[in-house]
């Protein structure tokens, strides 16, 4: 991890460039650190200038390139906390043990830096013709998925591309069969987006298609977009299974076990319509690259067969432990096993808190959860809960009368 300069977190210095927004996007604030359109002395910036930069710097005869070369330096700072350890693969800036990345247009600079994601990041202002030549990067199923304006819809497309592009960093990229927007979420009110695309494209440095988180804001009269990859997280076991991320090829027996309905009784989801859709829930699954955690599907040691799921999601009542099990597994302690294992990937996360929740007659669920160390503090009835939380009809009809059980445990 690059060790920044005691100075640069001293009063002068940290006067010396100020954001317009801090961290414009909804998720991830805590893991990336952003800068947009900083304000600056050129002084300062330049005297933290790395060797290379300076030399570059000094090699420039027109003043609006040095201008937008400083500016592009100010961002870089505040995101990274120093620029002086700047080195360079051909003309893309790298910081050791980092992953940064810079984007600039007409009168707008824009930097991210994490310790811990892949990160690219785009700005743009309007283009006007942008729409004639939308046909090159995307197609018009991939621009219904934004309920915002077609104008910002094809903005966004183009920056999250970008984004992606930029995040990938091998180049061969092409933006409307390798770049897939799987899924957008549009708060016209924060003027905030957010959602799930793919890098499709593959080879010997990138073996596998890349999941990435994306968001974006509309900041007056510029377009922000970014992208962020978490590595696939290690698979972790427990004496008999072995747990692991969703992947595609699991669709098939995700669609079978949430089409019994002796599975989910008491959990709703009450199944997919086909197997197509149970793909399209694992492409646009957020989880793994939003939160670093999510519903981990479960393998038997012996025969390799998909048991079932048991995990984590981030819930608006807390972090939420469940599972699921193919019925012929039931009886065989292997939610303990699970929840017990899940449990202590969580303490390797470093979540402070779990949460379980069952229905009153779903004796076997409540009975994990004690068993693996978690309280009941609180009972209400479905009705109530549901005043409260969406839940769908015929679930609310199904469960008319029983009790909801509310669990939890501090780690």
């Amino acid at each position: 991890m690059i060790k920044f300069a005691a100075k640069i977190y001293n009063t002068s210095v940290l006067q010396t460039v100020q954001s317009m927004l801090s961290y414009p996007f909804k998720f991830l604030s805590s893991s990336i650190r952003v800068s947009i359109n900083p304000t600056y002395h050129e002084a300062d910036i330049i005297d933290q200038f790395c060797s290379i930069d300076a030399h570059r710097y000094s090699t420039f005869t027109n003043p609006n390139k040095k201008k937008e070369f400083v500016f592009s330096r100010a961002a870089l700072l505040q995101a990274c906390g120093s620029i002086s350890e700047i080195k360079y693969e051909g003309n893309k800036p790298v910081i050791a043990n980092a992953f940064i990345s810079l984007s600039h247009c007409k009168a707008g600079t824009a930097a991210c830096y994490s310790d811990k994601l892949e990160v690219g990041i785009d700005i743009e202002v309007e283009r006007k013709n942008i729409k004639r030549i939308s046909s090159k990067f995307t197609s018009q199923k991939e621009v219904e998925k934004f309920k915002c304006s077609e104008q910002d819809a094809i903005q966004f497309i183009w920056g999250i591309k970008e984004s992606l592009f930029k995040l990938h960093g091998l180049g061969g990229i092409d933006f409307k069969e390798d770049l897939d927007i799987v899924s957008f979420e549009w708060n016209e009110t924060t003027k905030q987006g957010w959602g799930m695309a793919w890098i499709r494209k593959v080879c010997a440095n990138r073996p596998y298609q890349m999941q990435c988180l994306v968001q974006v804001a509309k900041m007056g009269k510029h377009y922000i977009c970014m992208a962020s990859h978490r590595r696939k997280m290690n698979p972790f076991t427990s004496l008999r299974t072995q747990l692991r991320e969703w992947e595609p090829s699991d669709a098939p027996w995700l669609y079978e076990l949430n089409s019994d309905p002796s599975v989910t009784r008491y959990t709703g989801n009450a199944g997919f319509s086909d197997e197509k859709s149970a793909l399209e829930i694992i492409h646009s699954y957020p989880n793994y690259q939003r939160d670093g955690y999510g519903r981990w599907i479960v393998i038997d040691k012996a025969s390799k067969k998909p048991m079932g799921w048991c995990g984590l999601i981030n819930n608006r009542w807390g972090i939420d432990l469940g599972f699921r099990f193919f019925k012929e597994y039931w009886g065989k302690g292997l939610a303990t096993e699970c929840a017990s294992a899940t449990m202590e990937q969580a303490k390797k996360l470093q979540l402070r808190r779990l949460i379980g929740r069952t229905l009153s007659p779903n004796i076997g669920s409540w009975m994990v959860l004690e068993k693996i160390g978690m309280k009941r503090f609180e009972s209400t009835s479905i009705e109530e809960f549901a005043s409260d939380y969406n839940l769908e009809p015929q679930d609310l009809k199904l469960w008319k009368g029983q009790m909801l059980f509310m669990y939890k445990i501090d780690l």
